[in-house]
């Protein structure tokens, strides 16, 4: 589906109120996610807690370079040091140094910012775009975060160097930072990093575009595409996407389990999991490869949300014209029934049968239709109440 969607601005007051945004206030970029909101400035961040009605500021002390944002931490690099902060106790950061002109060896401590203000009262998130982080400082070190893990990217002599600098879940067990060096399998310069909840993007000078992570939702033996590689369910070094080669890219985008690109042309690619139509209402439920959007617009900026596309021409503004999917917040369906009837939906009465379980999709096909999966043959009855269950990568 495609509609436009305005963004919803807020006011807050600090203390005991209210906060206006102002043109000297304006942040630099905005990162949203599902809890929460970070607004980046100069050599400050603002977290917004909507649930929480709590606003927390931080001045960290020097220019920030890059910031990013998982589930539960925020990670910030300045010029000189590199800060982890747990998000329900943003006073007490680890923080190390670093020089990218010299070997890199991280060693975290116990550390201040330079102040912390906590406030309360409503706080409501913009519900916004992150304006694509126009406004970041040309710099060789790169953040970018999926739910759970931070990858750290440098860059010495137009050699860049792709750092797993943190994980959630091995810190949690270890209570220690303890980076390792990813697998790049040629020397290349990468210029912009994106992630989506468990795969990351990573584009080159060149204009070319590597992925790492997971493309496979490991309980169900589900493919959702993703990392725009065919059918592999995890790579953990930086994998060329060969299905671009020849293709000049210019940004990338990546939110959720979807990925997108786009070329100095102003085409668009897109691939990944199209659950809510984030893909477009012509492309497959699963995109294993990156496949262009047909539209007759030359595209200008892109950026993603967890089931969202936004596609930006020359004539728009800070909104988009273009959004496909939906801004619904939850799982998306994990399986898929396949039915073989279409249902009658303008008549407002849906057959008994239909489903309305959440995590299931359901597919339906006119008359009777041959599916092969796997090393037998399923055909659609004639009674709509007969259904059978595939996953994803099998219909594929």
């Amino acid at each position: 589906m495609v509609f436009r969607k305005h963004a919803v601005r807020y006011l807050m007051q600090e203390g005991s109120g209210d906060f206006a945004e102002t043109d000297e206030s304006k942040p630099l970029w905005i990162i949203h996610s599902r809890f929460d909101e970070i607004r980046v400035h100069k050599s400050s961040f603002v977290v917004l807690f909507p649930l929480l009605d709590t606003i927390v500021r931080v001045d960290v002390g020097s220019d920030i370079v890059d910031i990013c944002s998982t589930h539960n931490y925020v990670v910030v690099v300045t010029r000189e040091h590199i800060y982890v902060a747990h998000k329900d106790n943003l006073e007490d950061p680890l923080r190390t140094s670093y020089e990218l002109k010299r070997p890199l060896g991280f060693e975290f401590e116990p550390a201040a910012w330079s102040s912390v203000s906590v406030s309360s009262g409503l706080v409501t998130s913009t519900n916004g775009w992150s304006k694509g982080k126009t406004n970041k400082p040309s710099s060789d070190a790169i953040l970018t975060c999926t739910v759970s893990t931070v990858y750290f990217v440098y860059t010495v002599d137009g050699v860049s160097t792709v750092v797993r600098l943190f994980n959630e879940y091995n810190f949690l067990e270890s209570g220690a930072v303890r980076p390792v060096v990813v697998q790049i399998p040629e020397d290349v310069r990468i210029v912009m990093a994106a992630s989506g909840n468990d795969h990351s993007l990573f584009l080159t000078d060149k204009g070319a575009l590597f992925a790492l992570g997971t493309g496979r939702q490991v309980s169900l033996q589900m493919f959702r595409g993703e990392l725009g590689i065919g059918l592999i369910p995890r790579v953990c070094e930086l994998t060329w996407l060969e299905a671009l080669e020849g293709v000049h890219v210019v940004a990338i985008a990546a939110a959720g389990w979807h990925s997108a690109a786009l070329t100095g042309d102003g085409d668009v690619y897109l691939w990944g999991w199209n659950h809510r139509g984030q893909l477009g209402d012509e492309k497959e439920k699963v995109e294993l490869y990156p496949s262009p959007l047909d539209i007759d617009l030359r595209v200008v900026k892109i950026e993603l949300k967890e089931h969202l596309t936004a596609l930006w021409v020359a004539e728009d503004g800070e909104e988009p014209s273009i959004l496909m999917g939906s801004d619904e917040i939850g799982m998306p369906p994990i399986r898929l029934h396949y039915y073989n009837q279409v249902p009658d939906k303008k008549s407002g009465h849906l057959p008994s049968w239909l489903t309305e379980d959440p995590q299931v999709d359901m597919v339906f096909l006119d008359g009777k239709e041959q599916i092969y999966h796997g090393s037998q043959d399923y055909i659609c009855q004639e009674d709509p109440g007969e259904e059978f269950e595939l996953p994803i990568r099998d219909r594929d």
